[in-house]
């Protein structure tokens, strides 16, 4: 009996696969992805996960088969894309079985800009931004909406949360600044863990694309581990260390540092002298003492170090009666010099539907901008965004805020000064047709 069971479970078994066979497009033959554009196709788990999280605006065409690679200890089966890396992890349950390369990391620390020593946020908190505070930056404006309509389907919902979010891009890892893209041209960029911004301009104001890092990584060639600089010199190592005294904030100070000194050991309300030795040995004395106090110590005594020249310094002070003396020595560092002023114009980007002069602007110099294809006679309004996506007031001469016969809108006008140097753009935007025109310019010093 158990034989013609077995036997029956066969006949049974073989007759579906007859009837699959059958079948045109069977599960296994539609979960094969394959393009005219690259050789390569992507199957499988891999090949459903591109579908439901993005597909190729996301993570781009496939740039290379599936196969075994050593990841973090592990073996698994990784596939690269022209935007990121699949990982597959059969041990995580779904959706976490395929997981994302940190391709933004690993780009920059390629090109040797690790994110750790990145300039941070100016603030954190910015009208239109999201601060993320476990990396110190700001995403704002067109990154930010583009961060948040989307992210990978983890709950099978429409729309995106934050969670979603982070699993599809990760945290940024850079403010938003104008770098060369994929092509090679200028753009306003954000780096993230996974991914990099760029916004588009000549497409719409609004369109914002991801770098091809997954192409980038994989065409970079291996560098060889740098080896360590030389621990940097300690410019304060030279100064000894007090005597019955002690120094505030620190005993290496720039010029014009406020210290302050804390002096004891001597006998209550003791008369006590002090002198002040420069680096080339000349000696600042007064005739006058100070009493010490009932405590036999005096705290937070304050000295001015401006005017002083670099180099090593010391106070002494002496009880008259005990002879016993503090001294406490401080160092004035020599000034650093400023760093030399960028004001080339050679990487202000192309602007889109308009036009400034100059292009190259300083605090209070007048210059004229202008934009074109709005409806003749619309109301057009307009702004001016900093290299940190915040937005600055304009000084602007007195003119109709609508467009000319042949649908042009121009301001003349200047900017405060004291602003940052870098790129900005002026954006001009028609009330009535959505049209927007965008300029750029850079402040400079």
């Amino acid at each position: 009996m158990e034989r013609i069971v077995r036997l029956a479970g066969a006949f049974w078994v073989a007759l579906m696969l007859v009837a699959l066979a059958g079948v045109p497009g069977t599960a296994e033959a539609q979960n094969r992805l394959c393009f005219g554009e690259v050789p390569d196709c992507i199957e499988g788990r891999f090949a459903e996960y591109w579908q439901q999280n993005g597909g190729l605006p996301v993570f781009g065409f496939p740039i290379g088969p599936a196969r075994l690679e050593n990841v973090g200890g592990g073996q698994f089966l990784v596939q690269p894309f022209e935007r990121n890396r699949f990982e597959l992890h059969p041990e995580n349950q779904r959706p976490y079985d395929v997981l994302l390369g940190r391709l933004g990391d690993d780009r920059l620390r390629q090109l040797g800009r690790p994110w750790e020593n990145e300039p941070k946020a100016p603030a954190t908190s910015q009208a239109g931004c999201q601060y993320f505070a476990q990396t110190g930056h700001l995403v704002c404006n067109q990154f930010l909406n583009y961060w948040r309509t989307h992210g990978l389907n983890l709950d099978g919902r429409a729309g995106f949360t934050e969670a979603e979010s982070l699993a599809l891009f990760g945290l940024p890892l850079t403010e938003a600044r104008v770098e060369n893209g994929s092509d090679g041209r200028p753009y306003l960029t954000q780096w993230f863990e996974r991914a990099r911004f760029e916004l588009h301009p000549e497409i719409t104001a609004d369109t914002v694309l991801l770098g091809l890092l997954g192409r980038e990584v994989s065409a970079a060639p291996a560098q060889p581990t740098p080896t360590p600089p030389p621990p940097a010199a300690d410019p304060c190592a030279d100064v000894p260390e007090p005597r019955n005294g002690r120094i505030r904030p620190a005993k290496c100070v720039n010029p014009g540092t406020r210290i302050e000194i804390d002096v004891f050991g001597f006998q209550p309300n003791e008369e006590i002298g002090f002198w002040l030795t420069s680096p080339d040995g000349v000696i600042v004395g007064t005739r006058q003492t100070l009493n010490i106090g009932p405590s036999g110590a005096v705290n937070g005594l304050p000295f001015n170090t401006t005017n002083l020249t670099p180099g090593l310094w010391y106070f002494v002070f002496e009880g008259v009666s005990s002879r016993n003396q503090s001294v406490v020595y401080f160092k004035i560092l020599g000034a650093q010099a400023a760093p030399p002023a960028n004001n080339s114009c050679t990487d202000v980007p192309a602007s889109v539907s308009g036009d400034i002069d100059p292009k190259c602007i300083r605090g209070g110099q007048q210059f004229e901008a202008f934009g074109v294809g709005f409806r003749p006679g619309e109301r057009v309004g307009f702004y001016i965004t900093a290299p940190d996506q915040s937005v600055v007031e304009l000084q602007l001469r007195d003119g109709d805020a609508t467009a000319d016969t042949d649908g042009s809108f121009g301001i003349v006008g200047a900017l405060p000064r004291g602003l940052p140097v870098g790129i900005y753009a002026i954006t001009f935007e028609g009330v009535q047709s959505g049209h927007k025109a965008i300029v750029y310019f850079k402040y400079i010093q």
